[in-house]
């Protein structure tokens, strides 16, 4: 049995650690994606995640259903690899500090196994429940795929102090699943668009304001928005000699409804925003990743 409490640091640092075999997943920490992949190779990575981080109790959850081929046409397979494992640790240390690292949450799911026994190597954790398993829930869906199956592994977190930073999409609105919200939001994705091929890096860095004032706040940066901006190297494709900009493309993109209803961006089942980047030579496609809210007057704020 574990246990550890994230108030007994002054700066925490939190990451999250996968170990993805066989499987395709959608991983979540507060309901906020932080690794898709429809494929399902072999894979481990981890991800600095303080600004998907809240105070109290946070919730970490994974999201696996047969990966699809990798060819046009081969869709989803109808049965769960042999060896299809699924390993996400939610760690927090002192920042700077990996020797104090401790475990807040953990799933360590095997989706072919069956039900009551899926989750059954995970942690134990002195002060949370044990992993929630639920295979009857409406699998993904967008315009041009539907997935056919999914296991949902959910588990909360021990608590992080209740002074830590509250972001501002955490105030905003609920998000309708609307046409005048995918209307709306999409003309504000055609302006970052346009933004980025005029290559105005003025306008680019006003856009960016608020995402990198919280990209600060969450790594502890001195110098505010500017330090959010060099974090985040703001701007830096559209000046990228070997960057190409793709066209505008709305094609099987939908309206995807994140954070518990306070955040949202378009995207295809690829998970590709509206438009990309395209390295020239290497034959690389280089994704832009936005999350916008909505504040209190109904405006679309990149906050993500």
């Amino acid at each position: 049995m574990l246990n550890v409490q994230a108030s007994e640091y002054k700066q925490p640092e939190f990451t999250l650690e996968l170990t993805i075999t066989g499987v395709g997943v959608d991983i979540r920490l507060n309901d906020i994606t932080i690794e898709f992949d429809r494929f399902g190779g072999h894979s481990t990575m981890n991800y600095d995640v303080n600004q998907s981080m809240i105070a109290g109790v946070n919730e970490l959850q994974v999201i696996a259903y047969p990966f699809f081929g990798k060819k046009r046409g081969e869709g989803q397979t109808k049965a769960y690899h042999e060896e299809a494992e699924v390993k996400a640790t939610l760690y927090v240390n002192e920042q700077g500090d990996n020797s104090n690292k401790k475990i807040l949450s953990q799933i360590h799911l095997r989706p072919g196994l069956p039900l009551e026994q899926a989750a059954s190597e995970s942690i134990k954790i002195d002060g949370i429940d044990d992993v929630v398993l639920d295979n009857k829930s409406q699998p993904l869906s967008y315009p041009a795929i539907t997935f056919n199956q999914q296991v949902v592994a959910t588990r909360k977190t021990l608590p992080v102090q209740s002074n830590y930073s509250r972001w501002a999409w955490q105030d905003g609105q609920v998000i309708e699943d609307s046409q005048e919200n995918y209307d709306s939001l999409l003309a504000v994705y055609r302006e970052i668009y346009e933004t980025f091929k005029n290559k105005d890096r003025t306008k680019l860095l006003e856009l960016h304001a608020p995402r990198a004032e919280e990209y600060a706040i969450a790594y502890y940066l001195e110098g505010g928005v500017e330090a959010g901006h060099k974090f985040m190297n703001t701007g830096e494709r559209a000046n990228d000699d070997e960057s190409k900009l793709s066209d505008f493309i709305t094609r099987s993109t939908k309206l995807d409804i994140y954070a518990n209803g306070r955040m949202a961006r378009i995207v295809n089942a690829a998970q590709y925003h509206p438009f990309v980047f395209l390295h020239k030579t290497m034959n690389i496609v280089h994704t832009m990743k936005f999350g916008f809210y909505k504040n209190k007057e109904g405006d679309w704020i990149m906050i993500r």
